[in-house]
């Protein structure tokens, strides 16, 4: 009686040993598995962003995500970004695509913003809607930018990393029913753009700093 009596709290002893082991390994890959997903290329310390390369045929406020990965980088207290003269490596990054489009419903106040020209009625330029305004078929407008990125080895050459990305949004063009001034939707247009643009270029640097320090 008294082996079976002191045998079963050894193999309860063994078993806890155990467990408390296998604890401590899957504790231990987790730590190096979450310690390596943020390490940098190895000799890559520092990083230069070079100004967006824009070879799309849309004028948008491309500046923003130059300043967005820039910013993204610097949050992540990885590498230090600093001038191209200073840099173990460098951040190319080009808009290949972007575009602002109509979509949507077709707003009936768009449509019928302009004057009716009739043969005896011939109204002024100056009453028919600018260029901008014109293309505004609907209330919501779609933007969307696709883009490349590579960072390259100042001191090898060597790619250390490639990766295409796309990312799109809709906002409001028009902001109410009644006919306004030409000049204030023109400001209500850019300004909503603007905030379109910058909420995509945060998505993007979030997305290029992630995939690059993985």
């Amino acid at each position: 009686m008294s082996l079976l009596i002191v045998s079963k709290p050894l193999s309860r002893i063994k078993m806890g040993g155990i467990c408390l082991l296998l604890f401590a390994l899957n504790a231990g890959c987790v730590y190096r598995f979450s310690n390596t997903a943020l390490r940098p290329p190895v000799g890559v310390r520092t990083i230069a962003v070079e100004a967006v390369y824009d070879v799309s045929r849309e004028v948008i406020p491309h500046e923003l995500l130059w300043s967005a990965v820039q910013r993204e980088l610097a949050r992540s207290g990885r590498l230090m970004v600093t001038s191209q003269d200073e840099a173990d490596a460098i951040m190319l990054i080009t808009l290949n695509r972007a575009s602002v489009n109509p979509t949507g419903t077709p707003s009936r106040e768009a449509i019928n913003r302009d004057p009716v020209v009739t043969e005896t009625e011939k109204p002024a330029p100056g009453e028919f809607r600018n260029l901008k305004r014109a293309g505004n078929r609907t209330t919501d407008e779609a933007v969307n930018m696709t883009i490349n990125v590579e960072v390259h080895d100042l001191k090898t050459r060597a790619v250390l990393f490639t990766r295409n990305y796309s990312a799109g949004t809709t906002f409001k063009s028009l902001r109410s029913e009644t006919i306004t001034p030409a000049s204030s939707a023109y400001l209500n247009y850019e300004e909503a753009l603007q905030a379109k643009v910058k909420e995509l270029s945060a998505q993007l640097a979030s997305r290029i700093v992630a995939d690059f320090l993985m």
